[in-house]
């Protein structure tokens, strides 16, 4: 990630707009259809991102609780502790 430029956001995507200083260049309505899909990839690649970091989370939390619960013998000492 550049410091330069601030995040990209699907936002930005679909209200881009170039230029027409060249005569000849490319179709502006095919370049337009274009970032279209690109933002909607986008935006669907950050919701994964989103589904996927809630999902570590979860199983973070999970395997600590089970850690928690898994660590104390039934007498009370601690495993791998002196004995």
């Amino acid at each position: 990630m550049s410091a330069v430029y601030p995040r990209l956001t699907s936002a930005d995507i679909r209200t881009a707009r170039f230029g027409r200083s060249w005569r000849r260049g490319l179709d502006p309505e095919e370049v337009y259809a274009f970032l279209l899909r690109v933002a909607d990839e986008m935006e669907l690649l950050r919701r994964d991102v989103r589904v996927a970091r809630d999902d570590a989370d979860r199983v973070k939390a999970a395997l600590r609780n089970w850690q928690t619960r898994n660590t104390r013998i039934s007498d009370g000492r601690w495993r791998g502790g002196r004995r």
